[in-house]
């Protein structure tokens, strides 16, 4: 085994790239090369063989004894240096990676979130119930969602009213909570879909949009019912909060539902 690493290092012995490439400065590779080539030698063959300064060597050989890739023993009042087999360069990687290991959950912690940002397309009747069912699925009793309601004579559809309404029984046996803004002057289609079920909160105002627009917890719903039932599902939480702002502002404006 010390052969063949070494047989790998050699062409390696002026290009240090491999061993920094490891974890190894500069300096501790060619250091660690020579002590390699020399075997135990005093600190002065080996200043001469890497042409480093003499402190630079000192402080060097003592970085690679304390990552195990070298030793030193006294003879005779001198201090010798010997580099540790080649096979402590595996010990040291192991070595390198439990400490890594160690700290990942502190790394972990660190890391900030990233937001999975997703764009879907439901279609007809079938995809519109799935869309929404989301709601019902992901929100717990008394959590808010917000709407802001499509132009009233795009809700005129006696099938698009009996789906709201269903939809909205199930959320209120759910105990969710909506508020929604309708166009003013919808009154009559406000009561067929919402009339007698509880946790909803309804206010009218001016304002209508082309597409109903429905968000809940990071994710947005716009309804396009013009021609054929559409719904674009967007899961991004600075929509979501864009929408939220701007509901809430014309909240404050808006008149009660009776």
């Amino acid at each position: 085994m010390e052969s063949l690493i070494w047989s790998l290092l050699l062409p390696w012995y002026m290009d240090t790239s491999l061993l920094e490439e490891l974890g190894l400065s500069h300096a501790e590779a060619r250091v660690y090369l020579a002590l390699l080539e020399l075997g135990l030698s005093k600190s002065g063959k080996i200043i001469g063989h890497t042409h480093l300064q003499s402190s630079t060597v000192y402080h060097v050989i003592g970085s690679l004894i304390e990552k195990g890739l070298a030793t030193s023993v006294i003879r005779g009042k001198i201090r010798l240096y010997q580099a540790a087999p080649p096979e402590t360069i595996l010990s040291f990687l192991d070595e390198k990676q439990r400490r890594l290991s160690r700290m990942l959950p502190d790394l972990k912690a660190l890391e900030k979130p990233t937001e999975r940002r997703s764009a879907q397309v439901f279609e007809g009747f079938n995809g519109l119930q799935t869309a929404f069912n989301d709601i019902l699925l992901t929100m717990k009793p008394k959590e808010e969602y917000y709407f802001i309601q499509i132009q009233s004579s795009y809700l005129r559809n006696e099938r698009i009213i009996l789906f709201l309404r269903n939809f909205h029984l199930k959320r209120s046996e759910k105990k969710i909570i909506v508020n929604g803004l309708y166009q003013k002057g919808s009154e009559d289609v406000f009561q067929k879909i919402h009339k007698d079920i509880p946790y909803s909160n309804l206010r009218s105002c001016k304002e209508a949009t082309p597409t109903g627009v429905t968000f809940y917890k990071g994710k947005v719903i716009f309804t396009d019912l013009q021609d054929y039932p559409t719904a674009f599902v967007i899961q991004s939480s600075a929509v979501y909060d864009s929408y939220v702002s701007f509901f809430k502002e014309k909240w404050r404006t808006a008149k009660q539902l009776q």
